[in-house]
């Protein structure tokens, strides 16, 4: 009896446990989104409220950031207090550190207790010190969890009458107009459509998009989420902030597609009535895997851009492609497809998991599946959740296996790694890694856990690292060094006598470079230099294998761009260089044998995205989903960083409520942000320049006269004026020792925050003086004087060759300025 009872008990065990099995695989593990088996987003969140309204959702950092860089969100105060909202039970109070506008110096510091408010806890931070007004500053907020300090940053203006109540209200009743049927009428009259618009993708609309694209067409969207508002720039009359939020919407079969969207307002207060001056809302979905289009063998991402990364192998039958920042690979000989790295979770309306502050960069895909890749900037969850570096990753597809080989942390955020990251990245077979970021190209040697800087203050003409894993180096003008990194096998490639070299980049491991005459380089006004080029070559191993070049003409610009060479040619035009046409070699197109995206049509959802797949290979069957392990490293890897001496040169250009830019030409910079109804900054975040913001009238304050002691020492002059007023203590004779040209001296008097305007207008120049910052300018005597204040028809200056003020007709002096070429000179504050 027992011994029956024995065996039945066996066979129900036996049962049962392969009942579980199943019902684990069929209902969780089959259609599991919890894909990286990392630790769930723990780190707390802050909302700031001021003037009673909650704006601005703070991710923390539990690792060391470059605080100076960081832009993205702006508090405005009207008063000395504002509340903290934390979404901690745990935390007990938060401390404050408010920066001056170097961001180092303290002004004011603090702490104050979270105290339970209907169901959310919220602390009351006054500031102490008084404010100037419409200056703007770098605002820490510190909790503790778990025994760890997390760190905050906002940037916080002072200043009263900002509207923000009113532009918020607008904003969200415009964001709801367009989700909801029956507000035509409201939105058309802000709408800026041109007659014969077609507007075809929901992926990015504007104000230039047709009423039904804003309207979301057919798609009949339900919110899931929406999260606090970020404000990006505000003063009295203008305000830009961007609305991030949660859609879902039903396909065919009833089932649900999520979809990540982002608003971007810029709005103009008046007691009349509100102008929405522009409107940007780009929408990406998350990929649901399961939908197929039999009849043109493809499978559906959904409402996204094609700009999305896609490398495919096997003649296509294997493809690793990067949607709604998330990796994905799809196995076509056994129809699967694995969702290889995410930090989404089953929950898309979690703010932890879903912020977009990361990216993933495929390094490579071998024949077998197996995917080399990086994911850089905040860390959402897992082991190094509140962190920001770099994450270096091998996806097994045998193992179905993700091993994070590396961590390197970084004190550069997001915004500033994207460009720089996808420059280049590569990883080799026996786990040498290297890498560009911040003007530097880095050797990582992961399993001896060495590194090493390859080449520092690196230019775009400079130097090159590809994911294919091709470097180019100029080693000197006449010289270049091209590496293939997997192998180690060196090439160098000498130009002749009086000539120049310049890598352009690599089509595949093809290089591609120019070669041009030394004596052709112009020294361009904003300090950069020209560098124009006879011929490009196209070379494979050690053989040219395309060229282009005419007689007469030059290429004063190239890049790749796939596997096309895009150029500019000009022609010689004085002292400068005149562009005829853009025109293109054409290398190494043939697609055949690999997947590809492409839009499909839909009269409710306009283009979707889809991954297509060559003719041989028949999607006829939804993939089974497939799920992957990962491991990671507890610790990162430890390694140091060059300063690029570049980056404070540099101007920043945000539009859209994101960084847009990197400019060494403060004219082209300037072009951009009016162009995006943006602003321009430093490297430290200090105002360079914004639309609409230059007074009819300006005035610089505290100037004390310096007369110039010989004729050629007139820019001295104005430097020791420019510092005086700025409470600097430099002597005139200090100055006059100082290396360099008049601009070089600027730089190192104001601690590297001098600012170069030449090649701009005069008009976009007295932003400067309207911001209480005077302007050296160069006449066509060769002589520099420091302007002082404007109006609309006059301008004051100081002379220094005399040691008098001298007012003079605005025009006139512009007129001026241009022929002596608009050589203006500021700081920035």
């Amino acid at each position: 009896m027992d011994r029956e009872r024995a065996i039945q008990i066996s066979v129900f065990g036996v049962i049962f446990i392969v009942s579980l099995v199943l019902w684990n695989y069929f209902l969780v593990g089959k259609n599991n989104q919890g894909v990286r088996e990392t630790a769930q987003a723990t780190l707390p969140m802050l909302t700031i409220e001021t003037d009673g309204e909650k704006i601005n959702q703070l991710h923390g950092y539990s690792s060391d950031i470059d605080a100076s860089m960081l832009r993205d969100s702006l508090t405005p105060i009207d008063n000395d207090s504002f509340k903290v909202y934390t979404t901690s039970k745990g935390s007990e109070a938060v401390s404050y550190k408010l920066y001056n506008t170097d961001n180092k110096t303290v002004l004011d510091s603090g702490e104050a207790a979270f105290k339970k408010q209907k169901k959310k806890y919220a602390a009351e931070i006054n500031i102490t010190e008084r404010l100037e007004s419409g200056k703007t500053y770098l605002l820490e907020l510190s909790v503790t969890d778990g025994g760890d300090t997390i760190r905050y940053f906002t940037r916080v203006v002072y200043g009263t009458g900002f509207h923000l109540k009113e532009c918020l209200d607008f904003a969200n009743q415009f964001h709801d107009a367009t989700l909801n049927e029956g507000n035509s009428e409201f939105i058309s009259q802000y709408m800026e459509t041109k007659e014969g618009t077609t507007s075809n993708n929901l992926a990015y609309v504007d104000l230039s998009s047709t009423e039904e694209a804003v309207s979301y067409a057919g798609l009949k969207p339900q919110v899931e989420a929406v999260y606090p508002a970020a404000i990006k720039e505000i003063s009295q009359n203008v305000t830009s902030l961007e609305i991030r939020f949660i859609l879902s919407a039903e396909n065919s079969d009833g089932v649900k597609q999520y979809y990540q969207v982002n608003e971007y307002f810029r709005i103009r207060y008046s007691e009349d009535r509100m102008y929405l001056l522009n409107y940007e809302r780009s929408m990406e979905a998350y990929m649901r895997y399961d939908t197929i289009d039999r009849s043109n063998n493809r499978i559906l991402i959904g409402i996204d851009s094609s700009d999305k990364q896609l490398i495919s192998k096997d003649g296509g039958k294997k493809a690793a492609f990067v949607a709604a920042n998330e990796l994905w690979y799809y196995d076509y000989q056994n129809s699967q497809i694995y969702k290889v790295f995410s930090y989404i979770g089953e929950d898309y309306s979690d703010s932890r998991n879903n912020y977009p502050k990361h990216g993933i960069q495929v390094m490579d895909m071998d024949d077998d599946g197996n995917i080399s890749f990086i994911v850089y900037g905040y860390m959402n969850r897992g082991e190094h959740e509140g962190e920001n570096g770099i994450s270096v990753y091998r996806f097994s597809a045998d193992d179905r296996a993700i091993e994070e080989l590396a961590f390197i942390p970084t004190e550069i955020q997001y915004d500033f790694m994207v460009e720089d990251i996808q420059k280049g990245a590569f990883l080799s077979d026996d786990d040498q890694f290297y890498f560009y970021l911040d003007g530097s190209i880095y050797h990582v040697d992961i399993d001896g856990k060495k590194s090493e800087i390859v080449a520092k203050n690196v230019t775009d003409d400079m130097a090159i690292v590809t994911e294919s894993g091709m470097l180019a180096i100029n080693e000197s003008e006449k010289k270049v060094k091209v590496i293939d990194l997997s192998s180690g096998k060196e090439q160098t490639i000498s130009a002749e006598d009086g000539q120049i070299i310049k890598p352009i980049g690599f089509i595949e491991k093809d290089f591609v470079y120019g070669i041009g005459q030394k004596k052709n380089i112009v020294q361009q006004k904003d300090g950069t230099s020209m560098y124009p080029l006879d011929t490009v070559y196209i070379r494979s191993g050690n053989k040219n294998v395309k060229q282009y070049g005419e007689s007469g003409s030059y290429i004063t610009e190239a890049a790749i761009e796939g596997t096309t060479v895009t150029m500019t040619k000009s022609k010689k035009n004085g002292n400068s260089y005149k562009k005829i046409e853009d025109t293109y070699i054409r290398y190494k197109e043939n697609t055949d044998g690999k997947a590809v995206y492409e839009y499909g049509y839909s009269s409710t959802k306009l283009n979707q995205l889809y991954l297509a797949f060559p003719d041989n290979v028949y999607i006829q069957t939804r993939p089974q989903y497939m799920s992957a392990s990962v491991s990671e490293q507890k610790k990162g890897l430890d390694m140091d960083f060059a300063d690029d001496a570049y980056k404070y040169k540099e101007a920043y250009v945000y539009t859209g409520g994101k960084l847009s830019g990197v400019y060494a030409n403060l004219k082209d910079a300037i072009r951009q942000a009016e162009e995006g109804g943006g602003v321009v900054v430093n490297y430290n975040q200090m105002y360079l320049w914004e639309k609409g913001m230059t007074n009819s009238y300006g005035r610089v304050t505290n100037i004390s006269t310096t007369k110039a002691k010989a004729k050629n020492e007139t820019d001295i002059a104005c430097i020791k004026m420019m510092a005086d007023s700025e409470g600097k203590d430099l002597s005139y004779k200090e100055i006059r020792k100082m290396d360099g040209d008049t601009f070089d001296k600027l730089f190192k008097a104001f601690d590297k925050q001098a600012v170069n305007y030449s090649d701009c207008s005069l008009d976009d120049v007295l932003y400067s003086i309207s911001k209480n910052r005077s302007i050296m300018a160069k006449r066509t005597d060769g002589t520099y004087v420091l302007i002082m204040s404007y109006n609309q028809q006059k301008i004051r200056y100081i002379d220094p060759t005399t040691g008098e003020s001298v007012q003079a007709d605005r025009n006139a002096m512009k007129s001026e300025f241009q022929k002596a070429g608009n050589i203006f000179y500021s700081y920035a504050k």
